[in-house]
């Protein structure tokens, strides 16, 4: 049952905690299991390991081996389909398939910025090259903080000219503009819960890669309290603004997991560990 009392971030770390406990998978007093493998359905492919193993945030050997960790939810949705038709998470995801489909993790589409380039979860491609970018958030909106969200730094905004606007993306430009002023001016934050500026990040990346082949989806993984239907609110206003430019979507992994259970289409040893893990303990 949900303690009203605890926050919501700890209050999906418990749960994970209690699966963990349920199966007998040790894990230090900060949640994080000895072997990556107890935190993962199925062992990572050589592909995907390579594609960790490139990443800037040394994830095999930190934070994926945390209970509460974004990233092993990640793996743990997509790497089941990475090896076999991946028609019903697609469909999940409301994508249309188009010919041969790849889902790469931790996938880079750099900005033209020099520095660390900000890093995908998932990158589904399609047969004629549009990518659906997919950006991943476990527990790390549950809370309104300014910690652990993005910041712009002044690269953004080079003095000859905006840098989406360039992309052919004068709408984010505008809202990148408007973000970096509240930053400068010590304003309230208009989005405490959604990290916009890490999706407009990304949507610089991607269309300077892609121009125009490209959607972003923001998948989150939903949980009651006061801040749900903020964090709703915000994913609303963000659409409003960017929406149409970027092809955004927004989606929650039991939106995901409910539209894989119908489809009859997913095994169901892979159904049962995520429904055990992440869903069971929700309401």
């Amino acid at each position: 049952m949900i303690d009203s009392r605890m926050d919501p971030d700890q209050e999906v770390k418990r749960a994970q905690q209690d699966w963990a406990n349920s199966r007998g998978i040790a894990y230090d007093p900060n949640g994080y299991v000895t072997q990556l493998e107890d935190n993962l359905w199925q062992p990572l492919s050589s592909r995907s390991r390579s594609a960790f193993e490139r990443g800037a945030g040394a994830e095999l050997s930190g934070h994926m081996r945390a209970l509460h960790s974004s990233s092993a939810l990640v793996v743990n949705l997509f790497e089941h389909w990475t090896d076999r038709d991946s028609t019903p998470i697609l469909a999940a995801l409301d994508i249309e398939p188009a010919g041969r489909t790849a889902i790469d993790f931790e996938a880079q589409f750099p900005t033209g910025l020099r520095g660390v380039q900000p890093h995908l979860d998932v990158a589904i491609t399609s047969g004629n090259s549009f990518v659906v970018a997919v950006e991943s958030k476990f527990t790390e909106h549950l809370k309104r903080s300014a910690r652990g969200k993005s910041k712009f730094t002044a690269s953004y905004f080079p003095e000859s000219g905006g840098l989406w606007a360039w992309n052919g993306l004068p709408a984010c430009q505008a809202l990148a503009e408007s973000l970096r002023t509240e930053e400068l001016r010590g304003r309230r934050q208009r989005f405490e819960y959604l990290d916009a500026r890490q999706l407009l990040k990304h949507a610089l990346g991607l269309a300077a890669q892609l121009g125009r082949e490209f959607s972003l989806c923001y998948l989150y993984y939903d949980w009651p309290g006061e801040q749900r239907e903020a964090h709703r609110r915000e994913i609303g206003r963000f659409n409003e603004l960017v929406g149409g430019e970027i092809r955004f979507r927004a989606i929650s992994y039991q939106q995901v997991f409910s539209m894989l259970q119908e489809s009859g289409q997913a095994s169901a040893d892979y159904l049962d560990y995520l429904g055990a893990r992440y869903f069971a303990s929700e309401a």
